[in-house]
């Protein structure tokens, strides 16, 4: 199974970073365990005297490992998506790689040897925050299902009310993993942008302008779109023929420009102006 889109959310994958070192601060300030950690092997004997700098440089540790790993999994999953198998093993090594590194911590801070204190700091790790991590997956697997419970009750009360469903020449477009996500009439739609993998459709609903954004890529739905009218006029960009005023060379460029208030000019590139102006001009 694929990952919630949630999981891809920025703010999502910050609020995590700082929510696991607070929840290893607090835990230690409130509950000041010792983990059996005294005259463990000979270190750390005194653990009240170094908890209140060890526990501060170890939460940094945690938040930096955390910062590190979370930037690179946002960026890789721009190019490639994870399953909740792939993405668990992620965490797993994140967390490995957390406790190797305050491992290294705690043997230069208190003269031992780095391997003498590696299985009891996973132990302890794996007992604190494996509540953080259990929490994060029920919220996210909470706000997922909410979000497409949402969709579900949309997708309801359009076929109730009949609009855009029954019209002819509906597009059905649909997110990468081939979920339908939106149904617009293709004389509503007004132009459709990419970024990364996202894709936004602006279209027209009733005068009101609608941009609405699905995980999916431009190839993916080129076929549809040319079946509908939608001609390509950037490597970024198809544009509805019916939606456009009038096409214009400028010094900055080629642009469309669209016959609806409040839509900015759409850009055309040289590679498509030709096909684009002959199928206008018809």
């Amino acid at each position: 199974m694929t990952l919630s889109e949630l999981h891809y959310s920025i703010k999502s994958n910050i609020i995590f970073c700082l929510a696991v070192p607070l929840f290893v601060m607090l835990f230690v300030v409130l509950y000041n365990p010792t983990f059996g950690i005294n005259g463990y092997g000979g270190w750390l004997t005194d653990w009240n005297h170094h908890a209140s700098f060890c526990v501060p440089i170890i939460c940094s540790i945690i938040l930096g490992v955390l910062l590190a790993s979370r930037s690179i999994l946002c960026f890789a999953l721009v190019r490639h998506t994870l399953s909740k198998r792939e993405f668990l093993v992620w965490q797993a090594v994140e967390f490995l790689v957390g406790c190797l590194f305050c491992d290294l911590f705690i043997s230069l801070y208190l003269h031992i040897n780095y391997f003498s204190a590696l299985t009891r700091i996973i132990v302890i790790g794996l007992g604190l925050v494996i509540f953080p991590y259990i929490f994060y997956w029920a919220a996210i697997e909470l706000l997922d299902h909410n979000m497409r419970l949402r969709e579900a009750n949309n997708i309801i009360d359009e076929l109730r009310k009949g609009n855009e469903r029954n019209e002819a020449g509906a597009i059905r477009f649909a997110d990468e993993k081939g979920n339908v996500k939106l149904v617009v009439g293709a004389e509503r739609v007004i132009s459709i942008e990419s970024a990364g993998n996202y894709v936004t459709i602006l279209y027209d609903n009733d005068g009101k302008l609608v941009r609405y954004s699905l995980r999916n890529t431009l190839k993916s739905i080129e076929e549809i779109c040319k079946a509908n009218g939608l001609v390509r006029c950037h490597r970024s960009f198809f544009v509805n023929l019916n939606k456009i005023k009038i096409i214009r060379r400028t010094s900055e460029g080629i642009f469309a420009e669209i016959d609806h208030s409040g839509v900015e000019d759409i850009p055309v590139s040289k590679t498509y102006a030709p096909e684009l102006m002959r199928l206008f001009s018809e």
